[in-house]
């Protein structure tokens, strides 16, 4: 398993230069940037404004600059914000927590509706409660974070005064943030755990199970789920990653801090530097949590070995 291991954290090298690269050359292509931003706000001189350029490096070409930001990159150095002048990786580590609350809450969630709608579905399939699961899965695909957002704000802040619209603070703060971004992770969940059930209840093994008698929830949880579930934990660990990246909208709509709202502010601002930083955590992110997902599997099914 560690020669697995190791492998797998090999090939992140790539990934994470390809990402680099790809995430560098979108921004670099961006009309403008956060000198132009600050300076034409404060109605600095052109010289201050070519002197602030040269001290980043903005006007270098696009190899030059990109060989500068890999060259720390591979020092674990994210560099410097222009607009404050701070470390990215300080301003990051600042707001990761906010952001890891609110994206494991959401995969909580997530996890503890969608695997068991879909597997009521899948035990009544083609009955109303089936009909039922299916529409909610439909509506969470199909509806925007941002809209389902700005619905709960209405209902539950406005309109009832239960919960409070914005901000960060206790688990009240939490709620709305976390059942908007996990509201779509519940219907992809779903409808993965339903069809992955039902593609085992048809095995033999399942008929053989309820043949000698055993209870119907006894054969779905003991014979039918573990071994449905490693397409459930594929789809968990690609939906880490969804949430993560959605964190950006639903912080933004919530004025929750964290990196999604830092990373959003960052565009506004034209702060190419942290937007990058944010980025390449967020992709990093993805690859560990699919790592995880990928080692997991052994425990669901002793006959899988790595080697």
């Amino acid at each position: 398993m560690w020669a697995y291991i190791i492998r797998r954290l090999l090939i992140l090298i790539p990934v994470v230069f390809g990402v680099s690269f790809l995430v560098f050359g979108a921004l670099y292509v961006i009309p403008g940037d956060a000198v132009d931003r600050m300076l034409s706000e404060t109605g600095a001189s052109g010289e201050t404004l070519q002197r602030l350029r040269d001290q980043y490096g903005l006007d270098d070409p696009f190899l030059v600059q990109y060989g500068r930001f890999v060259s720390k990159l591979v020092r674990f150095d994210l560099g410097d914000s222009i607009v404050t002048e701070r470390a990215v990786k300080e301003q990051i580590g600042n707001q990761l927590p906010a952001t890891l609350e609110l994206t494991f809450s959401a995969l909580g969630i997530a996890f503890l509706f969608g695997v068991p709608l879909g597997v009521l579905s899948a035990i009544k399939r083609g009955s109303w409660a089936d009909a039922i699961g299916m529409l909610i899965a439909l509506v969470g695909v199909s509806m925007p974070n941002f809209w389902l957002g700005l619905l709960l704000i209405m209902l539950f802040s406005l309109h009832l005064g239960w919960l409070p619209a914005a901000g960060t603070g206790g688990f009240n703060h939490l709620i709305l943030p976390a059942v908007t971004l996990g509201f779509s992770g519940i219907a992809v969940i779903a409808r993965v755990t339903r069809s992955s059930l039902l593609e085992v209840m048809n095995n033999d093994f399942m008929r053989t199970a309820s043949s000698k008698g055993l209870r119907r929830i006894t054969v779905i949880v003991k014979h039918g789920m573990r071994n449905s579930m490693a397409s459930v934990l594929t789809i968990v660990g690609l939906q880490f990653g969804a949430l993560l990246g959605g964190s950006v909208v639903v912080e933004t709509v919530f004025g929750r801090q964290g990196i999604g709202f830092m990373a959003a502010d960052a565009i506004q601002s034209l702060d190419f530097v942290l937007v990058q930083g944010a980025v390449m955590l967020a992709a990093l992110s993805f690859v560990l949590a699919n790592l995880l997902v990928d080692l997991s599997y052994s425990l669901l099914d002793p006959r899988i070995r790595y080697t």
